[in-house]
């Protein structure tokens, strides 16, 4: 069933009754607009100023996003928000910094496929080194397909083989081959917040995981919808996976603001 636009609160709230509410949320493309270059993306300030003021309300905010732990910190700007980042690796909770277990062994080899894959940057494409992973943006090549593709040929090393690989809008990554994702992130997030009803927004393939999660944890009593924020990369399996649909981040403002109204905030 394909995700429905939505236009009103109103078939959310019921969930929105909820407590204790959990939102959870990507970044990029979600929160803040994808850019060329990753790291000129920022929040928006109206995204922001609604997350804080929709934790005072008492809702449990989490982020749950492929970038860094300080990156998404810094992005976000909101220290006392729940953090799962790294895909699932890296989770910022109560003021402390956790890993996922196994993820230490990582770090040299993300060194070293670096290193070995600097030709790269010569069809355009930039490497992101994540500590615990990589990530090849390509959207600023000439040619997206052929930087597509020597991308493939050049993580087919022995180094990358202990990597699962996952693509995005205009990304591939590497990720460290262990069973964390932001679904599993989701589920661990929910758990540890100890939420009787989540939202969840993404707006990529990777946000897959997440929304997968929503469903899982209807069976478990615990109510949720994922809402697929709408682009022209919008992957067709993401909106299949969604229950609604909103129009970009201006879209996730405005649902951002109907969600504070709902809890009894007032939206500025």
């Amino acid at each position: 069933m394909k995700a429905l636009p939505l236009t009103d609160i109103d078939p959310l709230r019921p969930l929105l009754s909820r407590r204790p509410l959990g939102l959870f949320s990507d970044i990029d493309g979600t929160l803040s607009p994808i850019v060329e270059r990753p790291e000129d993306a920022a929040v928006t300030p109206r995204s922001r100023s609604l997350l804080e003021r929709l934790m005072r309300e008492g809702v449990r905010v989490a982020l749950i996003t492929g970038r860094p732990l300080a990156t998404a910190q810094t992005m976000v700007g909101i220290d006392n928000a729940a953090y799962a980042a790294n895909h699932g690796l890296e989770y910022w909770l109560d003021g402390r910094v956790e890993l996922t277990e196994g993820v230490e062994r990582y770090a040299a080899l993300v060194e070293r496929i670096v290193s070995d894959a600097t030709h790269l940057e010569a069809v355009g494409v930039q490497i992101e080194s994540k500590g615990l992973g990589v990530a090849f943006h390509y959207r600023r090549a000439p040619d997206a397909e052929a930087a597509r593709v020597a991308i493939l040929q050049a993580i087919d090393s022995s180094a990358a083989q202990h990597f699962a690989i996952s693509e995005g809008r205009k990304v591939i990554e590497l990720r460290p081959d262990i069973p964390a994702n932001k679904g599993t992130a989701t589920c661990i997030l929910a758990e540890r917040l100890a939420v009787n009803g989540i939202l969840c927004v993404g707006d990529d393939r990777t946000d897959l995981g997440m929304f997968q999660a929503v469903k899982n944890l209807r069976d478990w009593g615990i109510e949720g919808s994922a809402v697929a924020v709408l682009s022209s990369e919008s992957a067709t399996d993401l909106l299949a996976a969604g229950d609604y649909t909103v129009e970009g981040v201006q879209g996730v403002e405005w649902l951002l603001g109907e969600v504070l109204k709902a809890v009894g905030g007032t939206s500025p």
